[in-house]
């Protein structure tokens, strides 16, 4: 069986967890009225102990990588995935794209990070204080020579 964590409308499938570091890929949920969903995957968590400095002490840090298709509607409080492969006519993904220019883009729910520290520290999986980084960018693969861009 998977161990995951549910977070809002996310789930985090471990890849990995110690006393000191976990690695989780997060995935975006959408159910269905039947009881169905689809798990969209949508970045990683990376966690670890930062033994600190002579500035600030040792506290956890989780880094928190999403893909740059992943959009966030304040208005509807819904998240979509905005790729150029969802779109069967690729004049509408342009023009979609273009709108986009007059908008502020909100990546993730504003409420993920709050609820991802709750989650962590309340499983055990980590403790406070808890410092998280979100990191934004293009998902693209480099495999023995091929790369693959997964937009």
């Amino acid at each position: 069986m998977i161990d995951t964590t549910h977070i809002l409308n996310y789930t985090v499938h471990w890849i990995a967890k110690s006393n000191s570091e976990f690695i989780g890929e997060l995935f975006f949920v959408v159910r269905n009225s039947s009881g169905g969903s689809i798990n969209t995957p949508v970045g990683y968590l990376i966690g670890f102990i930062d033994p600190g400095d002579d500035y600030y002490s040792a506290h956890w840090k989780v880094l928190m990588i999403i893909r740059d298709a992943v959009r966030y509607n304040v208005k509807n409080k819904s998240t979509s995935i905005f790729a150029k492969s969802a779109y069967a006519n690729k004049l509408k993904y342009y023009v979609d794209k273009l709108k986009e220019f007059n908008q502020e883009i909100i990546r993730i729910d504003p409420n993920l990070p709050n609820a991802i520290q709750e989650k962590l520290t309340q499983s055990g999986i980590c403790s406070s204080p808890l410092e998280i980084q979100i990191i934004t960018g293009k998902d693209k693969c480099v495999f023995s020579n091929i790369e693959f861009d997964f937009d």
